[in-house]
């Protein structure tokens, strides 16, 4: 974000005069800002404005900003709502993930059309073209993107706004302003305070203003349960559901035991993990950026290989872990399961819910990856889009159903692909329907498996966001 400070326009209230600035936002080497000049035919690369009110969103967003991913599960729908503003009502749903989009941040202003998700340490940065009809005025912006960006580098940034723009303001002899109690607030907020606002924001919640009716219950969890458990499941749990399913995982604990001191895991997992240590290094190594899904692709590549399978033979997780199903007795999807590699009888998986044998191949898939690659005993499976849970996705499709595989299968690669195929393959590897949709979309027509050439492993640059 780069911005030079303007002469405003007379008129106005004192603080959008104040921060009256040309305002150029780039992500890596693409600029956000990319405006097309009405009739010439002709671009420039920064919108010139008060830089006060997107500051003022971003404070009074700032935990939503750094902590929520639930918008992520909604990604596609969110673009639609959001295709010609947000001046309207949509209902609790749209006041939280108005917290995400920047064009909420108008307050007579047009910013450009940009989605933050936070996804753990990675944010995802989602922005799109004004295109269509539209009879509001100001900027029509012309670029679009799907980026990730480190996480801590994202909020240094915002932070870094936000301050320039508090300092303008105080510097212009404005004060008193929403923005700066609000950011002096958040500016003094300890470790502890700002954890709560972490965890609450990872529920969907504003700390501030709906979070004290759960607030025993969040505190009680986060007592209990340890870092990384905790976060898939406070990002997975609706906030109503806390204490039951803060039970439900103990029952799980409960019904799959614990291993006796000094057993070993089993030796077919042993050797998963080492020839697959070098991409779990990867995945945990700080300030890593590698694509999740890349990442997930890489262990299935591995996993199949150790297990001696061509591109078009199924393989089956199941031998890997003991399965059962605890359910519990209230509809609420956000936890699938909890598994772990230390289990009474080795690694152990128990759902929520009872699947039929399809899905449950694919939850065995993702308990794989947790079981190969994660550094701790216990896991959760969750409904969230996460970091974690996008490598544990992409593995699961990859060594459930390989692109190159679907590819060789398909009846007519030149042609499009139709509902039979996708039936067909799936009984070939004993997957659902949906596994073998989401690889054509990511992989299988996004790049040529057919012809002879170089290898052309890989996705589409939005990081498989249909999955």
């Amino acid at each position: 974000m780069q911005w030079n400070w303007r002469e405003a326009p007379a008129g106005g209230r004192d603080e959008l005069r104040a921060t009256w600035a040309d305002l150029r936002i780039a992500v890596g080497a693409e600029t956000v800002t990319l405006i097309r000049e009405p009739g010439a035919g002709t671009y420039r690369e920064h919108v010139t404005g008060s830089l006060y009110p997107m500051a003022e969103w971003i404070a009074f967003n700032w935990w939503s900003l750094v902590a929520d991913a639930r918008p992520g599960t909604q990604i596609s729908q969110l673009r639609f709502a959001y295709k010609y503003g947000v001046g309207d009502d949509r209902g609790a749903w749209w006041v939280r993930s108005r917290r995400h989009v920047l064009r909420a941040a108008c307050d007579g202003f047009r910013w450009p059309d940009m989605l933050f998700v936070p996804e753990g340490r990675e944010t995802r940065i989602v922005w799109m073209p004004d295109m269509g009809p539209d009879v509001r005025p100001g900027d029509r912006f012309a670029s679009r993107g799907n980026s990730c960006v480190e996480s801590a580098a994202f909020t240094a940034s915002l932070a870094a706004f936000v301050d320039a723009v508090a300092d303008r303001l105080a510097g212009q002899g404005v004060t008193d302003t929403p923005l700066q109690e609000e950011w002096a607030a958040i500016r003094a907020t300890d470790e502890e305070e700002a954890a709560f606002c972490r965890i609450a924001a990872r529920l969907g919640l504003d700390p501030y203003s709906e979070a004290e009716p759960y607030e025993a219950d969040i505190v009680k969890a986060a007592e209990q349960l340890p870092e990384p458990l905790a976060s898939d499941f406070f990002n997975g749990v609706r906030p109503e559901r806390i204490a039951d399913q803060l039970q439900w995982v103990a029952r799980a604990r409960a019904l799959m035991g614990t291993a006796p001191e000094g057993a070993a895991p089993a030796d077919a997992l042993v050797e998963l993990r080492e020839a697959c240590a070098d991409v779990s290094a990867r995945f945990f190594a700080p300030g890593r950026l590698d694509n999740p899904w890349h990442l997930g692709y890489e262990v299935a590549h591995l996993v199949r290989a150790w297990a001696g399978l061509e591109d078009t033979q199924p393989f089956d997780p199941a031998p890997f872990m003991s399965y059962r199903t605890e359910q519990v007795p209230y509809l609420d999807r956000g936890l699938v399961a909890l598994g772990t590699s230390r289990g009474a009888e080795g690694a152990a998986l128990v759902s929520s819910r009872r699947f039929t044998d399809r899905p449950r191949r694919f939850l065995q898939a993702r308990a794989l990856w947790h079981l190969i690659c994660d550094t701790d005993d216990t896991f959760l499976i969750a409904a969230a889009h996460t970091h974690r849970q996008h490598v544990a996705r992409g593995f699961a499709l990859e060594v459930l159903a390989p692109a190159r595989g679907i590819a060789t299968l398909l009846s007519d690669p030149a042609h499009l692909v139709s509902a039979e195929d996708v039936e067909l393959i799936a009984d070939d590897y004993g997957c659902g329907n949906i596994v073998v949709e989401h690889q054509l979309d990511n992989l299988v027509l996004a790049r040529d498996f057919a012809r002879p050439g170089p290898d052309r492993t890989g996705a589409r640059g939005d990081g498989g966001r249909t999955a």
